[in-house]
């Protein structure tokens, strides 16, 4: 890994292709047996790379996609749009009249966005909803609680109201989606809410007459960071099947049910290599002065999320380190008091898990240019992105004749 550090510079994007497909092949094979169809759907707010996303649509999967941007990346690399949804809490007229003209899934969140998707010709409906569920992760990756602003809340018949007024539009009401939050590591918040959503769907049969198409129960499975356990993905899809098989005979009908791995399929895929530019000592801690920032790995800083981080090449606890990014900030830190061999100028860092939320949260916050990323197939390695180069940070500024 360190020659792809020679070769293509740093900061790198590196990510393991045949570990992607081994992660959609596991994720599709926790459900096999489950009574119910089951459609699975890669959340590619994840990773937006287009070969990433031919990899995982190869695997079967279709795209939960959040905006007008992420649908041109889905129908790019070639997702049937009959397995993509749409499932942002606010999307514009236009986007909606772009994602009902390209033929896929959507979900409404509120009764505005239910009188855009009336006006912009839409017929088939489906409901974001709010099952207030704490799924026990981070406050900013929490999206069910009670203040949440995703989905038509469950309290107060919210939600309930909201289909009832899709049926007097003449709309169909095809499903209904949930999502509690990313990262999540136990299965309690996922069953909860999977209950939830089955109470809804009776709620809905017996007294609209709906019966839905499908019940989408979002995504959100974690994996692990310093030795924190998290559920299998097979023990994830095996839970499901109770809760499925009751539904079904609940309902009197047979749904499809719908999940959206994001994170599982492509975080433990991806490292970011940076050089470390100099070591410093200060009176209170070490820091290794690495050239990459939170511009390009903003989760540390945001989430306050935990990646491990090796040197390449060397072995060994021999002293404690900050490892700090190269950005005017002091919040700008990719570790904070990790063992590690003696660091010096010219090393290169591995920061692992690295393949979900990092490229694509990425941003040239300090003018700094956006990395490259690099594909490896066996002892295949291609660049499946380029390194943007300085001057193309102002391609698209204008400098006004009169200044």
């Amino acid at each position: 890994m360190a020659g792809l550090a020679g070769e293509h510079g740093t900061p790198l994007y590196v990510y393991d292709g045949e570990l992607i497909r081994e992660r959609c092949k596991a994720f599709k094979g926790a459900f096999s047996g489950l009574p119910a169809q089951i459609r699975c759907l890669y959340a590619i707010k994840a990773n937006t790379n287009l070969a990433i996303l031919r990899i995982i649509r190869d695997e079967g999967f279709g795209a939960d996609i959040v905006s007008s941007g992420e649908l041109d990346a889905a129908i790019s690399a070639g997702f049937d749009p009959d397995m993509m949804m749409y499932t942002s809490n606010s999307k514009s007229l236009a986007d909606m009249e772009a994602a009902i003209e390209a033929g896929v899934h959507m979900t409404v969140g509120n009764m505005t966005e239910l009188e855009y998707f009336k006006k912009a010709g839409g017929e088939r409906i489906a409901f974001r909803v709010n099952p207030d569920v704490d799924a026990k992760t981070h406050p900013k990756i929490s999206t069910s609680l009670a203040g949440s602003k995703f989905g038509l809340h469950f309290s107060e018949g919210i939600a309930f109201e909201a289909a009832r007024d899709a049926v007097q539009m003449g709309l169909k009401v095809a499903g209904i989606h949930c999502h509690i939050g990313s990262n999540v590591k136990d299965m309690s918040g996922f069953l909860q809410a999977a209950e939830k959503m089955v109470l809804f769907a009776e709620k809905l049969k017996e007294e609209l007459d709906i019966m839905l198409d499908f019940i989408d129960l979002g995504g959100g499975l974690g994996v692990p960071h310093e030795g924190e356990k998290v559920v299998p993905v097979e023990e994830f899809g095996a839970a499901y099947g109770p809760v499925i098989e009751d539904a079904v005979a609940r309902l009197g009908y047979e749904p499809q049910f719908w999940f959206e791995p994001g994170r599982y399929l492509v975080a433990e895929a991806g490292v970011l290599l940076a050089k470390v530019n100099s070591v410093k000592k200060t009176p209170t801690k070490s820091f290794v002065n690495a050239d990459a920032g939170f511009n390009d790995l903003i989760r540390p800083a945001m989430y306050d999320a935990y990646h491990h981080i090796r040197v390449l090449g060397k072995s060994g606890e021999d002293a404690v380190y900050d490892i700090a990014g190269n950005l005017c900030e002091s919040g700008d830190i990719l570790g904070k008091g990790r063992m590690l061999p003696k660091v010096s100028a010219g090393d290169i860092i591995a920061v692992e898990n690295a393949g979900a939320y990092g490229f694509s949260m990425a941003s040239n916050y300090n003018s700094m240019p956006f990395p490259a990323e690099v594909l490896v197939r066996g002892e295949r390695a291609d660049v499946i992105r380029d390194r943007q180069s300085i001057q193309e940070l102002y391609l698209r500024q204008r400098m006004p004749d009169d200044l």
